[in-house]
């Protein structure tokens, strides 16, 4: 079982003091995920960003996890209060389980629960480069939730209530006893915040003067509010098999490919779902048409083996249906958004947003009423598009081209 680091996060700054915002930064592939908080209220949200965005890019190229951070630590500011935080987890040795490294500087500790209780970490507090420093070597597992939360959470109580870790820690342990996913859990630490007001403009930041002035660009400035939330679960795949190759002598080889899919697989392609038909001595059913019909898009199917089971997740059309099912993508955040909607693009835009790993498998062969004026086939044009959304939410996407 692969496990993947699910990451969500929520900031708010106070309007017209953006520019000391917090920086948030993470970096994720199938092996490696990196996650950074830096507070940006003494040096500026700009410097943070730049300051968090260069750290995650260089333990990205690190050969090791905890390589590159005493850099990090010496190049920051001297005699000015920059907390951050920052998790970096790798492979493990043991099976069902990721390597992780935490480096915590001058802010909050993380916060950590398994199976609804609460994990105290063993980190190792000392002093350097004039700055309290804690470290921790530990392993994550399936089902574990992170939370690591800027002072402005701390603070943002008001007046003389703030969060203290135990109020954090009892919160988060609630929180997570549904195995609630990332994003469910910063939503719900947001709302915690009671000064928080989601209606725009209407929220404070919390708010205090710096002891030594001459050490910030303000004489007084806000706390931003920010939360970084981790999820560790098993992996979800998807490989989509679209389009004949151009030699039928590797369709068995397509086939053999799209069935090593652990996890889900797709048709997009009438041609394509006859090919596999064919192989595998199944048959197309067309599925019940949905409530709205089948008015935009073409028709979905159930491929039926001759052991009644059914070996593929979802057969669609291939252009069309994937041409509307950017349209579905550019209009949800998170599979749920598309729930009740049972069309093939919006099965298969549902599909693809719950998978963090896509690969497609591209048939070649041209069909001269199905090209672009170009000569690119309309069929490697719409996986490319699909591919590019893909990326842009952070999914790890392979393409394979016969």
């Amino acid at each position: 079982m692969r496990l993947w680091i699910e990451s969500a996060y929520q900031t708010l700054v106070d309007a017209g003091t953006e520019e000391f915002g917090d920086a948030i930064r993470t970096f994720t592939t199938e092996d490696q995920f990196i996650g950074m908080l830096v507070g940006g209220a003494m040096i500026g949200g700009d410097e943070a960003r730049a300051l968090a965005t260069r750290t995650v890019d260089q333990l990205a190229q690190a050969r090791a996890l905890g390589d590159g951070i005493e850099t990090l630590l010496a190049s920051l500011p001297q005699g000015v209060h920059v907390p951050l935080t920052m998790i970096q987890v790798g492979p493990s040795s043991v099976a069902g389980r990721r390597s992780a490294s935490l480096v915590e500087c001058d802010a909050p500790p993380l916060f950590m629960a398994r199976r609804g209780r609460l994990v105290l970490l063993p980190v190792i507090e000392e002093e350097a480069h004039g700055r309290l420093i804690r470290r921790c070597e530990f392993d994550l597992q399936d089902g574990d939730h992170l939370a690591m939360v800027s002072e402005g959470y701390i603070h943002a109580m008001g007046g003389d209530r703030r969060f203290g870790w135990r109020d954090i820690a009892v919160s988060i342990r609630r929180l997570t006893e549904t195995r609630c996913d990332a994003e469910q859990l910063a939503g719900a630490l947001g709302r915690l915040v009671g000064s928080w007001k989601l209606e725009a403009g209407s929220w404070k930041a919390p708010q205090r003067k710096p002891q030594d002035e001459t050490t910030s660009p303000v004489s007084s400035f806000q706390y931003p509010v920010s939360v970084l939330a981790l999820f560790v679960r098993p992996m979800r795949t998807a490989t989509v098999w679209s389009g004949p190759p151009r030699s039928r002598a590797v369709e068995r080889d397509m086939l053999n490919r799209l069935l090593s899919e652990e996890d889900m697989k797709i048709i997009c392609g009438d041609t394509t779902a006859e090919i596999a038909a064919r192989l595998l001595g199944a048959e197309l059913v067309m599925a019940p048409p949905p409530e709205e019909g089948w008015a935009e898009v073409p028709p979905v199917s159930r491929m039926v083996g001759p052991d009644g089971r059914e070996p593929v997740a979802l057969v669609t059309e291939g252009v069309v249906t994937m041409n509307v099912a950017r349209g579905r993508l550019a209009e949800a955040k998170r599979p749920r958004d598309l729930a009740g909607r049972e069309d093939g693009a919006s099965r298969l835009a549902r599909l693809l947003l719950t998978a963090d790993k896509v690969r497609f498998l591209v048939g070649l062969a041209v069909n001269p009423a199905q090209t672009e004026r170009n000569g690119t086939p309309l069929r490697k044009a719409a996986v490319e598009q699909l591919v590019d959304d893909l990326n842009k939410r952070g999914k790890i996407v392979l393409v394979e081209h016969f």
